[in-house]
């Protein structure tokens, strides 16, 4: 795209430049010759030299001696000597080869013709000149037949009569409802394991329900059936059940309107097999709650037999799992 304007930048600069060029030579073509050669110059050098004045009418200096002169020479101090008469006379001397003549004794004062007649003499001939030289420019003029425009004809609307078109009834198509979807419908069957984790308070403690209850909130489970809490596929409650969990103590459920005031040794998290989902995420979600219990309540985590829990027994759940799969 740069490129392409680049090149219409220089078709449009050289396009400029050429009509520039043609409008100057156009010009120039046009312009008389009187104007291209100025006759004034010639003129001038013949006037000076048939009537011996230039042009602002100052003659040459004529040079007189007096016989005073010739017997006895006169210093003139520089100062005094006039340049210009003493050029002209110092160029005749230069220019001329053979010894000039003497002349009379007496002493004549250069006279001076006024200007008032040299330029009464010259203003003919500047008349002349002009009136020879000047050129009359038509003016263009303007005909009554160039200055009427046709008048543009006007043209009348033509309205073609549209055709009437018989109202149809739009029938709305029929909103299709989608489908509910379907759940998952299929039977697990019997379980055929379990997987169990307990958090337990330490020795000699209990854990408090006012603070097991926003635990489990923040965890996304959700009290339901059988009066304990379950996690479900959904972290708003809905869905299959991943794994649900119990208080250790009989009977084993929750009484959510009375937690401020309940207390309990622990609390039993299990998950069976098979199960909805992928089981080893179950899995890893129910292990990462218990752990989280245990750390907000100052609990335990232990195994489905209530032994500490480690990396071993942990390897040991995900075997089983993998045998149900």
């Amino acid at each position: 795209m740069e490129n392409f304007q680049l090149v219409l930048l220089l078709i449009g600069v050289i396009a400029i430049i050429g009509v520039l060029v043609h409008g100057f030579w156009s010009i120039r073509k046009q312009q008389p010759k009187e104007y291209k050669q100025s006759p004034m110059a010639d003129i001038s050098r013949e006037r000076r030299d048939a009537q011996g004045f230039d042009n602002d009418g100052i003659g040459a200096v004529r040079v007189v001696k007096n016989t005073q002169q010739d017997d006895e020479p006169e210093t003139i101090d520089d100062e005094q000597r006039d340049p210009l008469a003493t050029e002209t006379v110092t160029d005749a001397f230069e220019l001329s080869g053979t010894p000039a003549t003497k002349v009379n004794k007496t002493r004549v004062e250069p006279s001076l013709i006024p200007q008032e007649s040299v330029f009464a003499t010259d203003m003919p001939v500047q008349e002349s000149l002009f009136g020879a030289d000047e050129i009359s420019v038509a003016a263009p003029v303007i005909t009554e037949q160039a200055v009427r425009t046709e008048p543009e004809p006007r043209l009348q609307p033509v309205f073609k009569p549209e055709p009437q078109l018989e109202p149809v009834e739009l029938k709305p198509d029929p909103i299709v409802e989608p489908a509910p979807k379907q759940e998952q419908t299929e039977e697990l069957g019997e379980p055929r394991d379990v997987l169990v984790l307990h958090v337990v308070a330490k020795e000699g403690e209990e854990l408090s329900g006012a603070e097991l209850l926003p635990c489990l909130l923040t965890l996304n489970f959700k009290f339901g059936e059988m009066n304990i809490f379950h996690r479900h596929e959904d972290n708003a409650g809905t869905g299959k059940v991943l794994f649900s969990m119990a208080n250790m103590v009989k009977p084993g459920v929750f009484d959510p309107d009375n937690m401020e005031q309940f207390s309990t040794q622990g609390v039993v998290l299990f998950m069976t097999l098979p199960c909805y989902g992928e089981a080893l995420m179950n899995f890893s979600i129910m292990l990462n709650s218990a752990h989280q219990i245990a750390d907000d309540l100052g609990g335990v985590v232990l195994d489905g037999g209530r032994d500490e829990w480690l990396e071993s027994t942990k390897q040991n759940y995900i075997q089983r799992i993998r045998a149900q799969a």
